[in-house]
């Protein structure tokens, strides 16, 4: 009921109202941890993991896929990789990956730009995540409690531009703000109060439908004129993991064997294994030396890992230092993606592993601290460490339109 739906959400709009449903879902706080713990668990399993490997070109002989040729961008040697089978996942970069092949054709992909916008909590903001629709276009839209703020998005464009260079534009934030004022008119938000934005493309399936919300979401494993080379085209991170087993599956049956059985479904994740984590969470909170917020925070960005970090940390006085006051984030977690969690650059190790780059600051409060440590722990000089950061900098002006006074106080 109208009144129902006030009770639980007291800044929505009451005007029209006719009501609401609740329901219950799951929320990945920090994707890019998600991926890094995917990529943890299966390296420790066996898989080769490469970060910064371009692919040049498909290799294709009598027809048939031979593996692929890649850049080392770090280095910028160029290698090869022999495979009976490849696999094209290369999201929003499928068809590039596909040029010059005979596999080459009509397009698989036709990829939509989602933006958000990141603020403060402001007055109104729901204690729980709303799923409303847009008083412009009817386009649904989330409002997220997320990590101490409030992430609003996403937007919903057809997208042809430089994949390399995808960023929100000006008018997808006025967008957000407007239709957020409108759904919580109590909450007054001005575009001075969005701290950053990101933005990305859905690789969703090329379609003529005229509303991008109307194409689906699913996925498909797309074979090619080359024999022994798929594509996938489409999918959400929610079934990234039903995907990977079907795929394989595929790949099994194409080299003429029989899979093992797949363990994934109820095998947890690195960080999360543990039998009873609100245990685990008491006794490592009880144990560790850091202060109250840094030891929460490990646990939440580091899950049974936390321990791992916290013993990094134990090693030197240096690492138990915060380098953001804001996250509590601590040195340790800067030297452990460097040398456990496969960061390469400061972006990796701030923006993707610690996650300290997601703050209001968008790390900037912390990438000259993240240098100096890696120059004492890692070894960098000082010109890899200004090159770093300058590299940094670059990353944030060029993805993520920021608040030059990086958000005003209520």
């Amino acid at each position: 009921t109208p009144a129902g739906a006030l009770r639980r959400a007291p800044g929505l709009e009451a005007e029209g109202l006719k009501g609401a449903a609740l329901f219950f879902d799951a929320q990945a706080e920090y994707a890019e941890r998600l991926a890094v713990e995917n990529a943890l668990d299966a390296r420790a399993r066996g898989a080769t993991v490469l970060t910064y490997a371009r692919v040049e070109r498909l290799i294709v002989e009598g027809g048939a896929t031979g593996g692929v040729e890649f850049t080392d961008l770090l280095g910028g040697a160029t290698h090869a990789a022999r495979a009976r089978v490849v696999l094209n996942v290369a999201g929003p970069w499928v068809d590039r990956v596909l040029e010059g092949t005979p596999a080459a054709g009509e397009r698989l992909i036709g990829g939509t730009k989602g933006s958000h916008i990141v603020v403060r909590p402001f007055p109104g903001a729901p204690d729980a995540a709303l799923y409303v629709e847009a008083f412009e276009d009817g386009r649904p839209f989330f409002i997220v409690p997320w990590d101490e703020k409030f992430l609003i998005g996403t937007t919903d464009e057809r997208y042809a531009g430089d994949l390399d260079c995808v960023r929100a534009e000006e008018h997808e934030v006025e967008y957000l703000v407007r239709e957020t004022n409108r759904a919580i008119p109590s909450a007054g938000l001005t575009r001075a109060e969005v701290l950053y934005t990101y933005s990305g493309v859905r690789p969703l399936p090329r379609a003529a439908a005229r509303d991008e919300a109307a194409v689906t979401r699913r996925h498909f494993i797309r074979p090619s004129r080359v024999r022994g080379l798929y594509s996938i085209v489409g999918g959400k991170l929610t079934t990234y993991r039903s995907l990977a087993e079907e795929t394989v599956d595929m790949l099994f049956k194409e080299l003429g064997r029989t899979p093992p059985p797949c363990t994934t479904a109820a095998r947890p994740l690195p960080g999360a294994a543990a039998a009873d984590f609100t245990r685990l969470r008491e006794a490592f909170k009880s144990q560790s030396p850091l202060p109250p917020k840094c030891s929460e925070r490990l646990l939440k960005v580091y899950g049974t890992r936390a321990a791992e970090v916290l013993r990094l940390a134990l090693s030197d006085a240096v690492l138990r230092e915060p380098i953001s006051d804001e996250t509590g984030s601590v040195a340790a977690e800067v030297v452990f993606a460097f040398q456990s969690e496969m960061a390469e650059t400061l972006v990796d190790c701030l923006m993707r592993r610690t996650m300290t780059g997601l703050n209001s600051r968008t790390g900037l409060d912390a990438v000259e601290a993240a240098a100096r440590l890696a120059q004492k722990f890692l070894g960098w000089d000082d010109e890899c460490a200004a090159r770093e950061v300058e590299g940094y900098r670059c990353y944030v002006e060029r993805f993520h339109l920021t608040n030059e006074k990086q958000g005003s106080e209520r």
